[in-house]
């Protein structure tokens, strides 16, 4: 009879999971009909029958049910010993998912330092898009920005950067709008807008200008089209200070208040929990230092 068809076996374990042969179908990238050449092919094999087509749901009988739960163990069992070996092998390369305005304004500037620390580590940089689900199981750190501590199965959280955000422009703007003290004299400037209008809304209150008469909404889907704008010395924008701290600190942006929003958020740093992680708690301590250094 010879060993046990193995993708056959992959397709009913999807098959059992999703309940439907176009689910599983999605799930492993294959069309509807290759997944119901699979299933007769194994139920062939085993010599019996484990569904019942009939009707528009797919019913398990006491044998599906039985090998489900035993391939279910089993494929967890394999997949944990591939990940074992695979972060055991000394050329382990990390992938660090990040969002862009964290990737681009505060990690990739300070790469090279950990470049010279650890000279022997592979990184692999994605991006982590704000609102988009990250596959951790593909992923061994990731930077992402929320209200509330992310609770992630697998990975431990701690709070990275604050996400409070202040008024800023280039200097060059300040030098064609001087008086920039009050919020009534921001309002008068033009608002550079981070995704939509609500966030210079929730700074400026009652003295967000009335529509009539004033310019025209400049709204930016993404940070880093925001930051180069506000550089561009188009306008004024509220950023959070931790993630343009370099901008600051070189004279680029100007902070015009103390007064903050978005105090709730935070950017927050996940790593995978693993017993051995080496590369991965070098990589993230190290973060974690970099965030606390002023």
């Amino acid at each position: 009879m010879g060993y046990a068809p193995l993708n056959a076996l992959k397709v009913f374990e999807a098959v059992f999971r999703h309940g439907t042969f176009y689910g599983a179908a999605e799930e492993l990238n294959v069309t509807p009909s290759a997944i119901s050449h699979q299933m007769r092919h194994l139920e062939e094999w085993l010599g019996t029958s484990l569904l019942d087509r009939r009707g528009k749901q797919l019913k398990f009988g006491a044998h599906a049910v039985s090998l489900a739960g035993a391939l279910r163990l089993a494929f967890s069992d394999i997949d944990r010993a591939c990940q074992e070996v695979r972060r055991k092998n000394k050329n382990q390369q990390l992938t660090v998912a990040v969002i862009p305005s964290v990737a681009i304004c505060w990690l990739i500037p300070r790469l090279a330092l950990f470049r010279e620390l650890e000279p022997k580590i592979d990184l692999k940089i994605v991006y982590a898009i704000f609102g988009h689900e990250i596959n951790f199981e593909d992923v061994d750190i990731a930077i992402v920005y929320a209200d509330e501590k992310p609770v992630i199965p697998k990975m431990e959280t701690m709070q990275f950067l604050s996400g409070a955000s202040t008024p800023v422009c280039s200097q060059s703007f300040i030098a064609g709008h001087p008086g920039l003290d009050s919020p009534e004299a921001i309002a008068r400037c033009n608002l550079l807008h981070d995704t939509d209008t609500t966030g210079w809304h929730d700074w400026l209150g009652e003295a967000y200008p009335a529509k009539n008469g004033m310019l025209a909404d400049v709204v930016f889907g993404d940070f880093n089209l925001l930051r180069a704008a506000v550089l561009a010395g188009q306008g004024i924008a509220l950023c959070p200070t931790a993630i343009i701290r370099d901008d600051l600190a070189a004279g680029r942006l100007t902070q015009l208040s103390g007064r903050t929003i978005n105090e709730h958020y935070n950017y927050f740093a996940l790593r995978r929990a693993l017993p051995e992680s080496g590369p991965v708690d070098i990589f993230f301590n190290w973060l974690i230092r970099m965030a606390a250094t002023p």
